[in-house]
């Protein structure tokens, strides 16, 4: 993780591109400590959350997780890592999800958890965890406050890409940047231009009007969410769901017809 901060933006950059940016312990803490960094940073009017590479966020590092012994430390893992998602809503500073690549599983969560989201053209988005046997169930009170039900229903079940086009109609991208556009920098540097003419503690309240229905949906389903993504990750089809996807092959579940 990278902290860098230019003016009044902080820069949060996910910077394990070997790993696609997966999620664990260490990628947690960074997130934590940047965004408490610039909470306290009073020259810090605003936040962007990048990345290195062609990955945003892949979701969950299924070495650390299959690694966990009996699932007994999942329910800590999944409160660790929905965290992140709370620590973005409730950072009094803005914001802005830049993103260039993919973003899949509980990289999801990741980005519901932010203000504004600027996509970009080789971005992509994906519920993808039915595929290896668990539920988004630590991410679903974020992300489905973004979204509509029926849309919850496609992405969730379908485990199918999203493109940044479809996200943005749904509600789930803030803007999709094609490649007429110009950049997601420009789009984001257009953002901040805004914000900077925003009083800071007007700004800090009016984020928290914003994101009153997602935390509402947080605060009433977390503990319940938690405790089904524990059961799952501890289940046998994660188990054979996980080994697949780590050794390339096809899950055992999948029938052709």
């Amino acid at each position: 993780m990278e902290y860098e901060v230019e003016g009044s933006t902080a820069t949060l950059t996910l910077d394990n591109p070997d790993n696609r940016n997966a999620i664990n312990q260490a990628l947690i803490d960074g997130i934590a400590d940047g965004l408490e960094r610039a909470s306290a940073d009073e020259a810090v009017r605003s936040i962007v959350l990048t990345h290195t590479g062609t990955v945003f966020c892949a979701g969950a590092d299924l070495k650390e997780q299959s690694a966990t012994v009996q699932g007994k430390d999942r329910p800590a893992n999944a409160a660790v890592a929905n965290s992140v998602i709370r620590g973005l809503l409730t950072c009094p500073k803005p914001v802005i999800a830049a993103v260039h690549g993919h973003v899949r599983a509980g990289g999801m969560g990741f980005v519901a958890g932010c203000d504004f989201v600027v996509a970009g053209p080789k971005a992509s988005f994906g519920l993808t965890e039915v595929r290896i046997g668990v539920v988004a169930a630590m991410i679903a009170p974020a992300v489905l406050a973004r979204i509509g039900d029926r849309t919850a229903a496609d992405w969730l079940l379908r485990a199918r890409t999203i493109s940044p086009a479809e996200a943005a109609a749904a509600g789930f991208v803030t803007q999709a940047v094609t490649e007429a556009d110009g950049s997601v920098d420009a789009a984001v540097e257009e953002i901040l231009s805004d914000l900077r003419k925003a009083a800071p503690a007007a700004l800090a309240a009016s984020k928290e009007i914003a994101n009153w229905r997602v935390l509402e949906s947080m605060d009433d389903h977390e503990a319940e969410m938690i405790e089904l993504s524990a059961k799952f990750f501890a289940g046998a089809e994660a188990q054979a769901g996980m080994k697949a996807f780590l050794n390339k092959r096809t899950p055992p579940w999948v029938v052709e017809r």
